[in-house]
């Protein structure tokens, strides 16, 4: 036997002893006996083949010769310098290249990474590669095919194997001019760029890049022309613990824009969403255009950069904290009184605080001052009006209907609305009626138990032209804040009339027949159509379980609303008086007595100057006398003269 079972050879015949005669045979066998030994071992010139594994124990193979195929042992040194991965230069055409590793590989696998230099050649579009002659497979970038010029001549690149069919690859050789690119970036949670300075970069294109990972939005700044720019059509809001402290620009010698959609054709006007920019600072950029941001009706910029010279507003400017819905600071009013409404929070209500059973035929002012309730045709529905204490956060009260008679049957002609009416004198600063007129924008609060679309209307009594917007009431009974913004009226030759007589209705529609529904709502400023004027409009009164409540009405030139904009009791008060004035008198007041032939006379100087002279009820004598100042009562003879407790002036326009 040569070898025991665990590789022991042992010697094949006994010693020999002195005296004894050794034959051939014996020789022979023995000698063959070696020669298998020898066969069964391992030659040093590779003759044999190992059929079986090797046993080493605690030794090792030393001065083994480095791989060159997949069937070869690999060095240790060989693995430390991942040699297997290294495929030279690439080979094929600039679109499908080929790579050829050592050693090779067999098949594609999942998680196989390849480092190459590409060619002379760069890439026209998307690129295959075909390793160790294998059949080709996509190069891509980011689960996207590669587009030209991502697989640059003579750089070098590594790719790693995503799937047997695709290869993900990413530029590693970054030097000189070459830009660096980072195709796909997630900033969140406390992610910070702080102090982060990337110089080199070359003169065309965008060269640094912030991708938003799920909103698309990046920032790039193009030294080519010194923009710096803001893109993506969902937004980049750099907020809370997601930091962009400065952006520093310095020695730019033309401006520096700002382009939030990316889009800087002539009348591009896309909206960008909400953006934030926090405390960007430009400096340096020349006496002109220093910054400019561009058709974005939305944008919101806290903190304007200190020292700057100009500041060009092409969109909207909305400044948190400060001034709010200002359109430009040039172009609408800052301060004073932006509110055209009278008694928008509905506290004043000289006449009364609750009157029942309004219905047909009641068109006037019944309870809040300067709030007619109107309609026409023969409508059913009858109402109770009141003061309300229902109201919104920061108000005390509401105009209220309380539907005590539902709507039943709507004929064509019937019409219910609540309306604010104006003097073409308080009008002027709209500039209706040529190519500088204003837009004005309306807002309220309202609370209503039936919910759907709802009208309001701008009617021009002087020119009978009209305008109206449709809004959503949501949820019933709940307090929802609207905001309706009317184009200004560009008609030329139809200005409101600078006097004191009725110009403007602001009508808030509840109940309309098919004689104003029946055609296309009016949402721009046109000659005055019926079927064009309440289209969509609900029955707000088809149930006696319905009620309307709203408050906070404001009417302001812009196309943004901004914060209601309160008075003091007092103040509006005197306003309303101009149009409606009570004695106040808590007992009946005598002048002059009776005297043979006498003159008994009574005189009320009213607090503020009235829009006209007013008609006067409640008085006692037989001939009065009435200005846009005062009134009085006298008679002639035998009798007294007197204002009774609850005589009234009235002036109001209908």
């Amino acid at each position: 036997m040569a070898r025991n079972g665990s590789g022991t050879y042992s010697n094949p015949y006994p010693n020999f002893v002195s005296g004894t005669v050794i034959s051939s045979n014996e020789v022979d066998a023995n000698n063959s006996d070696i020669a298998t030994a020898l066969t069964q071992s391992i030659a040093v010139d590779g003759q044999s083949v190992v059929t079986g594994d090797i046993p080493l124990a605690t030794h090792k193979f030393t001065a083994m010769k480095v791989g060159t195929a997949a069937t070869d042992s690999l060095s240790l040194g060989q693995a430390q310098a991942e040699a297997f991965i290294w495929c030279g230069t690439a080979g094929g055409g600039a679109d499908a290249i080929t790579l050829s590793p050592s050693p090779a590989i067999t098949a594609y696998a999942a998680g196989q990474r390849f480092v190459w230099m590409a060619s002379g050649s760069t890439n026209t579009g998307a690129t295959t590669v075909a390793i160790s002659g294998l059949s080709a497979i996509a190069l891509q970038d980011n689960g996207a095919a590669l587009t030209a010029g991502q697989h640059a001549a003579s750089k070098m690149f590594m790719g790693i194997l995503n799937t047997t069919s695709t290869v993900q690859v990413m530029q590693v050789q970054i030097s000189g001019t070459d830009p660096l690119i980072v195709s796909s970036l997630t900033v969140d949670g406390n992610s910070q760029f702080n102090g982060t300075i990337i110089t080199g970069v070359n003169d065309t294109g965008y060269d640094v890049k912030f991708f938003g990972a799920t909103s698309g939005a990046y920032m790039l700044w193009d030294e080519s022309d010194d923009d710096l720019k803001l893109v993506g059509a969902a937004g980049l809001n750099v907020a809370g613990s997601s930091v962009l402290a400065s952006v520093d620009v310095t020695a730019v010698a033309t401006a520096a824009t700002f382009e939030p959609d990316g889009d800087t054709s002539a009348g591009d006007n896309a909206a960008l969403g909400y953006t934030s920019v926090l405390g960007a600072i430009l400096t340096g950029q020349g006496s002109t255009n220093d910054v400019t941001l561009v058709n974005d009706a939305d944008a919101t910029v806290l903190g304007i950069p200190t020292g700057t010279t100009n500041v060009t507003m092409a969109g909207d400017l909305a400044v948190t904290g400060g001034i709010s819905g200002v359109t430009g600071l040039n172009t609408g009013q800052i301060g004073g009184s932006r509110n055209f409404i009278y008694n928008g929070d509905m506290q004043i209500c000289q006449r009364a605080t609750s009157v029942a059973g309004i219905g047909n035929a009641d068109t006037g002012y019944h309870v809040q001052d300067r709030w007619q309730y109107g309609e026409s045709g023969a409508p059913n529905a009858v109402v109770t009006m009141t003061k309300a204490t229902e109201s919104p956060d920061g108000f005390y009260a509401s105009l209220k209907l309380d539907c005590t008679t539902a709507s039943g049957t709507v004929d064509a002609a019937d019409v219910i609305y609540i309306a604010q009416i104006f003097e073409g004198q308080d009008l002027q600063a709209f500039n209706k009626g040529d190519a500088q007129a204003k837009a004005v924008t309306l807002s309220f609060w309202v609370n209503t138990t039936k919910t759907g679309t709802y009208i309001v209307s701008l009617h021009d009594n002087d020119n009978n032209r009209h305008i109206s917007q449709a809004y959503t009431v949501s949820s019933t009974n709940t307090w929802e804040y609207k905001t309706l913004t009317f184009a200004g009226d560009t008609s030329t030759g139809d200005p409101f009339d600078n006097n004191n007589a009725t110009s403007l209705y602001v009508q808030f529609v509840l109940v309309a027949g098919t004689n104003y529904t029946s055609g296309t709502l009016a949402t721009s400023w046109a000659d005055y159509t019926a079927a064009n004027s309440y289209v969509g409009q609900v029955d707000a009164l088809d149930n006696t379980s319905n009620n309307f409540h709203m408050t906070g009405v404001q009417l302001e030139i812009g196309s943004t609303a901004s914060a209601f904009q309160y008075e003091k009791p007092n103040e509006n008060l005197l306003r309303c008086r101009r149009y409606f004035a009570d004695r106040e008198s808590s007992n009946a007041i005598l002048y002059g007595s009776s005297n043979t032939g006498g003159v008994n006379y009574s005189n009320w100087q009213f607090q503020v100057q009235m829009r006209a002279a007013p008609t006067c009820t409640g008085v006692a004598g037989t001939q009065q006398q009435t200005n846009v100042d005062s009134a009085g009562v006298y008679n002639s003879g035998g009798s007294y003269a007197i204002w009774y407790d609850g005589a009234t002036a009235d002036a109001e326009l209908s």
